[in-house]
């Protein structure tokens, strides 16, 4: 294999010696790009209050790098102050207490801040709990004494006395190893009230002694759900279990009588409403509606207010307006949209709060269609695109959630986000609109219980989708959803695993998995991660391995340009032989903590460099190349998330808000070209692929309708080209599609398929029997009389015509049939070319029999039987058939 020798000669000489000459001085270059447009208000830690003069405030913490600290006026939705949070990248927890004091808990560091209105800065009071990076959830008690609960993993709950300033930690919930996280908390005479997540359990705690007592579950209370929101008024105690957030039952626990009364469906988060004026009338949502709660009857009304989520902070506030009279109800959801509403008249707003946008930081990254680079940020949601010939960079896309994974398929960006697994298909080539473009082509949350789209892959006419579980449950899947049909199957690959990358090859998707699940969900039984292989079109699993016995999550794949395909653990770098499953070679860098770790999902990130024959690798903050015969490792740069090789030749690397486009050495862009912008169907064209790595191997494939014309290997100049005809069955633009191996990136050029130039052309009646022998025949509004034979090369076009005899093709060079009449059997076997048969019927049996080029039969009324075997790829029967004979091989799955 060839090495990178200059490459690593001018990282190890110094600065001095790099400025000798200007080449030396330019390779290798990190250039940085700037951060991208992804500002948004991203606020699940939101609150309402009274300023120091009684002012009506919002409080909302925009998650970003740091977190922000928004101030808002809810009389005209203004911002009044803004403060950052060193140290925090966002907060699910904020509470006022009755002095008008703001806390927030932060995660990032598990820090607990607090701001008194009137002041000019924020306090930070520190780490909650030494170990524990996250927040979940903050409250206080009726003397302004603050409670709070922590994750991922030991479940502690801490008291903050502010006359005193100590935070003391009341202790952890978690009986054993298994993360546990505090989602909820109340506080109320002298008691502390702890819901946990994912294992669920409401634990009642003594503020002073620290004693404490389960209260049980409620009846069908789904035990793996969590608990989501607590929340205790007057006398009740409001609890939400909810897998995820989404719309669940609200049960109410009488704490004088020590049970569970009553199930409230379909109600949203985070929040139960203070008591109202009255001293027994609280509000919550429910089927979109705010409703109003009587604490003294328990029963529940609905109000005129509709079209509302979740509100994550309420409170009764004096807008000074005469419109508003008295208290109005205001609620704060998560993206800057709060509510009014007044319970005298039943008026109601719908408003929105100038929260600071946060910058959000990068969560995926991938190459489009178009060639610019998207990116996708955590948690804030939307996208952006930077265009790396011109630098421009665009926002667009704000309305979708967080983006976990994307890809290039079918000449679409297909984008797949979190929390509800959804599936949206981007067109660059038209203008971004809300629920458009993007637009969702599949969900995968309530039919499968799948959240993280993690992994996504180009597999022929199907997009490959590797999944992990909602938060709490373990596992993942595989899903494959043919983009054409919009038809789909989801499979647990392996069981107890969660997919977290795959890759296509020669027909197979390959997989990699981790042994953890959905955030909060129990310990993994498995230890160990595997690479399998799984038959698309046989929807089954062939085989799978575990390469790296021990290690519970494996990164990205790609295949070198021997076919071998390569990953790395966060610390495992292995190569494998698909065709013996055999793993040739391992190295271990560094040991890690999988006893102790929460979850890991995507191992490394990961791509094969074809110009130099070096593996990249971005793991554990940092990037590396690995040599691939020593499997010597060397830093190339820090820090580092994400990374990937662009068709320009460079690699693009990000983390956090920053973002740097990496030339290790001289080399070209990779194109692709056709020969001629327009050929006849049946004729010959030819695409040419340049800027490539020497040896370096493609699949081509025509779009759309994918029909793989074969792999194609870069001489030592890096051009590869593939000469191909034109299928009979194809008009309009077409795609040439190369898909390289090594980088996962995509190349294409499109050509329009004009009408067929015929060499026989039959348009009336032919008497007696036709033998196509050469070139390309059609027929089109004829009747031939007698049997219709195709020899080997030659091309048969029929169009609305009839023939009288059997059909019979052996190892053509293509047959296409559209409303066609066949008084006899019809026949085709060994066809290079497209075969396709619609609209059409057939008086005899129909045989379809090792043909190479795409096989297309639907529509048709068969009077014989129907059978199909050894047809690569297999038949495509996207139309239903009447056929009156028995059905068999191929044909007979039921499959479209």
């Amino acid at each position: 294999m060839r090495r990178l020798f200059t490459w690593l000669s001018a990282v190890l000489v110094t600065a001095s010696t790099l400025a000798v000459t200007a080449d030396a001085a330019e390779y290798p270059s990190f250039k940085d790009i700037g951060a991208m447009p992804l500002n948004a208000v991203t606020a699940p830690g939101s609150a309402a209050g009274t300023g120091p003069n009684g002012e009506p405030w919002l409080y909302l913490v925009s998650s970003g790098s740091p977190a922000v600290l928004s101030v808002v006026d809810a009389r005209d939705g203004s911002r009044v102050h803004e403060f950052p949070l060193p140290g925090s990248s966002g907060s699910w927890a904020v509470d006022v207490t009755p002095n008008g004091d703001v806390y927030v808990g932060t995660y990032g560091e598990g820090r607990v801040y607090r701001w008194r209105p009137g002041a000019t800065a924020v306090e930070n009071l520190g780490v909650a709990v030494p170990g524990e990076t996250f927040v979940w959830s903050v409250t206080h008690d009726e003397n302004g004494v603050v409670y709070g609960g922590t994750g991922q993993s030991r479940a502690n709950v801490f008291r903050h006395d502010p006359a005193t300033g100590a935070t003391t930690n009341l202790g952890s919930l978690a009986p054993d190893a298994d993360p546990l996280i505090v989602r909820g908390i109340a506080a109320s005479q002298g008691k502390v009230y702890a819901g946990t997540h994912a294992a669920t359990s409401v634990v009642e705690i003594d503020a002073v002694s620290g004693e404490r007592r389960d209260l049980g579950l409620p009846a069908g209370a789904d035990p793996a759900a969590g608990v989501y929101d607590l929340d205790v008024r007057g006398r009740l105690l409001f609890a939400r279990f909810s897998l995820s957030g989404s719309p669940a039952p609200l049960h109410v626990y009488d704490l004088d009588a020590g049970a569970w009364v009553q199930e409230i469906p379909d109600v949203y988060g985070l929040s139960v409403s203070p008591v109202a004026a009255d001293g027994r009338t609280v509000y919550f949502v429910r089927d979109q509606t705010l409703h109003s709660y009587d604490l003294v009857d328990r029963t529940f009304t609905a109000t005129s207010l509709t079209g509302v989520g979740d509100v994550r902070g309420f409170d009764f506030l004096d807008l000074g307006d005469p419109d508003w009279p008295g208290d109005t109800l205001v609620g704060v959801n998560h993206v800057g949209r709060y509510f009014v509403y007044s319970p005298q008249t039943g008026r109601s707003e719908q408003r929105t709060a100038d929260a600071v946008a946060a910058p959000g930081p990068v969560r995926s990254i991938a190459e489009g269609p178009d060639g610019r680079l998207y990116v996708g940020t955590f948690l804030a949601g939307g996208m952006a695109a930077y265009d790396p010939e011109t630098g421009a960079k665009e926002q667009f896309a704000t309305e979708i959630s967080q983006a976990e994974g994307m890809v290039t398929h079918d000449g679409a960006l297909y984008v797949g986000t979190y929390p509800w697994g959804e599936i949206l298909r981007y067109d660059p080539d038209q203008p971004a609109e809300p629920g458009v473009n993007p637009k969702p082509v599949l969900r995968l949350y309530e039919d499968h219980g799948q959240s993280r789209p993690f992994a996504l892959a180009s597999a022929g006419d199907y997009l490959a989708i590797g999944t992990v579980a909602r938060n709490g449950s373990p596992g993942g899947g595989l899903t494959l959803l043919n983009t054409r049909t919009g038809e789909s199957w989801f499979t647990d690959v392996v069981p107890g695993h969660s997919v977290v990358a795959l890759t296509y090859r020669d027909g197979v998707l390959y997989g990699a998995t981790s042994v953890y699940g959905g955030v909060g969900g129990p310990r993994p039984t498995e230890k160990d991660a595997v690479v399998f292989a799984y038959d698309i079109e046989q929807q089954r699993l062939l085989w799978e391995v575990a390469p790296i016995p021990g290690e519970g999550a494996i990164g990205e794949l790609a295949f070198d340009e021997n076919g071998k395909l390569w990953s790395q653990t966060p610390v495992t770098v292995f190569r494998m032989d698909v065709e013996t499953q055999e793993v040739e070679a391992r190295r271990t860098y560094e040991p890690y903590p999988w006893d102790t770790i929460a979850y890991a999902h995507v191992g490394s990130r990961l791509w094969y460099d074809p110009y130099v024959d070096e593996l990249y690798v971005v793991s554990q903050a940092k990037m590396f190349t690995i040599d691939p015969v020593t499997l010597d490792r060397a830093r190339v740069f820090q820090p580092a998330s994400y990374g990937f090789l662009h068709n320009n030749g460079n690699a693009f690397i990000a983390r956090d808000l920053k973002y740097w486009e990496y030339t290790p050495s001289a080399r070209p862009a990779a194109t692709a070209a056709v020969t001629a912008g327009s050929v006849p169907a049946g004729r010959p064209q030819t695409v040419t692929f340049t800027g490539l790595g020497p040896g370096e191997q493609l699949e081509v494939w025509l779009r759309p309708d994918a029909r793989q014309l074969g792999t194609v290997r870069a001489d030592d100049t890096g051009t590869a080209s593939l000469t191909f005809t034109v299928p009979l069955d194809r008009a309009g633009e077409l795609t040439l599609e190369g898909r390289r191996l090594s980088t996962r990136g995509v190349l294409s050029a499109s050509f329009q398929a004009a009408a067929p130039l015929c060499d026989v052309t039959v348009d009336g009646p032919r008497s007696g029997a036709l033998a196509v022998r050469s070139g390309t025949t059609c027929l089109t509004g004829a009747t031939v009389s007698g049997p219709v034979t195709v020899s080997p090369g030659a091309m048969l076009s029929v169009t609305d015509s009839a023939v009288s005899g059997p059909l019979r093709a052996d190892r053509a060079g293509g047959v296409v049939l559209s409303g066609a009449t066949v008084s006899g059997a019809v026949t085709v076997t060994g066809s290079t070319g497209a075969v396709s048969i619609r609209d059409s019927v057939v008086s005899g049996a129909v045989s379809l029999a090792g043909n190479t080029g795409g096989v297309r039969f639907a529509g048709n009324r068969v009077a014989g039987g129907l059978s199909c075997s050894g047809n690569d790829p297999a038949p495509v029967l996207d139309e239903p058939n009447d056929v009156t004979g028995p059905v068999r091989g191929q044909c007979s799955t039921g499959r479209p």
